[in-house]
Formats: structure tokens, C-alpha cells, sequence
């Protein structure tokens, strides 16, 4: 591919990137339990079933947090994006690797530019 598609292609998957305020990392998962009173529907009939977003943290660490039902739709539209945006990445990692492969970062677009530093100044 030659440098003006590899960037081409670049521009155009880094503006279809979602907003970063509106992901998260983590699966969607129902679980089905019996709530152990002896009146309840799940007694003797089907449990009650609640969703979770489950993600494991650095360290291994797993965290599992309650959706609400009216949630829901919000929660999966946030873990689609993060997929999206995993993708996304790979995908222009992927043009980076051949740019730099191929030696085309010649564009002055291309200069490196060091991002600011975030967190605690030393």
C-alpha cells in the first residue's frame, strides 16, 4: 500500500474512534440464583436472574459489578465501544508497523510529537 493510502486509511479509522468518556473494559454476563425464602417464585420456578460486568484487574484481581435492568443498554453500548476502540487500534498500530517498516513517516504531519506527561510532577 503506498504512504498516501496508509495515511488515508489512519485518518479515517482514527475518526470513527468513540468517545472516550462513553466505554468501559469488561463482559456483560446473567447469572441465575435462588434468593432462599421459602414464598418466592424462585422457590419451586426459575431463579432470579441478574446481570453483572464483570472485568479482571491488574494483578488478576476480579471485580464484578451489578446492571441494573435499566442500565442495560447503556453498559453494552460501553463495552461495544471499548471493543470498537481495541480494534481501532490494532488496526492503526498495524499502518504505524508498515510505516515504520517501509520508512514513509517522512510527512511533516509525521514528526513525533511528545505527549504531555499526566500525574504527580517530580
Amino acid at each position: 500500500m503506498t504512504r498516501s493510502r496508509l495515511h488515508a486509511r489512519r485518518r479515517k479509522l482514527t475518526q470513527q474512534a468513540p468517545d472516550l468518556a462513553q466505554l468501559v473494559r469488561g463482559s456483560l454476563f446473567e447469572r441465575t440464583r435462588r434468593c432462599g425464602r421459602p414464598t418466592c417464585r424462585c422457590a419451586d420456578g426459575p431463579g432470579h436472574t441478574t446481570t453483572y460486568l464483570g472485568v479482571t484487574l491488574t494483578g488478576g484481581k476480579s471485580v464484578q459489578i451489578t446492571v441494573p435492568d435499566e442500565w442495560l443498554p447503556v453498559v453494552k453500548t460501553w463495552t461495544d465501544n471499548y471493543a470498537c476502540l481495541a480494534q481501532l487500534i490494532e488496526e492503526v498500530s498495524a499502518i504505524n508497523r508498515e510505516l515504520l517498516r517501509e520508512r514513509l513517516l517522512s510527512e511533516p504531519e509525521q514528526q513525533p510529537r511528545l505527549a504531555p506527561r499526566r500525574g504527580k510532577a517530580r
